[in-house]
């Protein structure tokens, strides 16, 4: 008990003193604070202050996973909350939307062809399953399994290496990939999503949160993201017929009942919201950087997979870059597609971060909800594909 009272202690503390490691220094500043935290979640779970003992340890990863399971449906309202969304475009959003299932699509048969006999008796599946998650996520992965009978010890082996590749593709867009997809394509066809960085360059947001002002408006912030989080989690409970919660459900509740409230003049008010969730964010990232056991994977068993998985992800980020600046549609909503698709709606928040673009989460949140609805019909064309070939 006392264990876990230290690690939420950590966990809610730690982004606080990065953040301040950011603003003071350049090296963490060049970084940024979401792939500090990653980074420093990643090494406390590796240097053996974590319970090894089976039984200890399931406790310890439950405990992280109900932290984690709270805290995205909890700020996603309160960054939602802050976003302008006369600023978002259907058409642009949707043309980027096909744009990534493309991408996908054509990596998943690349990938199959290359490495199909290293892949075994269930290659087609796994190629199946695989686009599933990256269209529609682990709810998808999972569908897929039970669709096609994929084994479970192959589900594990998916699982844990697109963690471990789904990691270094956010630190590669954190740390570089979103630049050089500006660079790539450029300002043309730009909407108005894409914002100046110099936008979002306040030194330090949280400076006055303790004030009485500030406190007021942040427990406003937080009951009514409760409340929305209440709400959504019932509905999930539903449309999932009472088997645990529908995320498919709990996401599109959550946008849907955040979006109607900022039609509310006080809501749109709330100038400290965006930045209360992204807090909510941090906290997030460094949670699951600490599930992260490197010790716990068979490499020599997984390699062919882990390839396979990377050459999904990251071939059709650049594809749909390179698409985006054919057909006119500008870096970040491009980006911001692909991160969505291949990591859910979940992870839109950090990318939007690095972009300094809080107006993009909307694209993002949309075209991975997008995505959750037909993955399970593409993974399925797939899987006959491969078997017709």
């Amino acid at each position: 008990m006392l264990g876990n009272i230290l690690l939420l202690i950590f966990y809610f503390t730690a982004p606080a003193g990065i953040l301040f490691i950011c603003r003071k220094t350049k090296v963490f500043n060049k970084i940024g604070p979401v792939l500090t935290l990653y980074l420093l979640g990643v090494i406390v779970a590796n240097i053996g202050i974590f319970p090894t003992e089976a039984v200890a340890h399931d406790k310890l990863m439950k405990f992280q996973n109900s932290i984690s399971e709270v805290l995205v449906p909890l700020a996603l309202p309160m960054m939602l909350f802050g976003c302008n969304f006369k600023r978002f475009s259907l058409g642009k959003s949707m043309g980027a939307f096909a744009l990534g299932v493309l991408s996908v699509a054509a990596f998943v048969l690349v990938g199959y062809f290359v490495f199909q006999n290293q892949l075994g008796e269930e290659g087609a599946i796994m190629g199946a399953a695989l686009t599933g998650q990256y269209l529609g996520g682990a709810a998808n992965l999972a569908a897929i399994k039970q669709m096609l009978g994929l084994s479970t010890e192959n589900f594990v082996i998916l699982s844990t290496c697109n963690l471990i590749v789904s990691f270094f593709y956010l630190m590669f867009l954190m740390g570089g990939g979103v630049k050089l997809a500006r660079k790539i394509v450029g300002k043309r066809g730009n909407s108005e999503q894409s914002v100046n960085i110099e936008e979002y360059t306040d030194d330090n947001p949280y400076k006055d949160f303790g004030k009485r002002k500030s406190l007021i408006q942040l427990g406003k912030v937080l009951l009514t993201s409760v409340i929305v989080m209440g709400i959504s989690v019932y509905i999930g409970t539903l449309a999932s017929g009472g088997s645990g919660i529908s995320m498919i459900a709990l996401i599109l509740s959550i946008t849907t009942i955040s979006l109607l409230l900022t039609s509310w003049k006080e809501v749109r008010q709330w100038d400290k919201s965006y930045d209360a969730g992204m807090y909510l964010i941090y906290v997030f990232c460094l949670v699951m950087a600490t599930m992260a056991d490197l010790n716990s994977i068979d490499w020599n068993q997984s390699l062919y997979i882990l390839i396979f998985q990377a050459v999904i992800i990251f071939g059709s980020l650049f594809l749909i870059i390179l698409l985006a600046k054919l057909f006119r549609i500008d870096a970040d909503t491009a980006v911001i597609t692909s991160d969505t698709l291949v990591n859910s709606p979940i992870c839109v928040p950090m990318i939007a971060a690095t972009m300094k673009n809080k107006d993009i989460i909307v694209t993002g949140i949309t075209n991975g909800l997008a995505g959750y609805a037909i993955g399970n019909y593409i993974g399925f064309l797939m899987f006959n594909i491969f078997q017709w070939l």
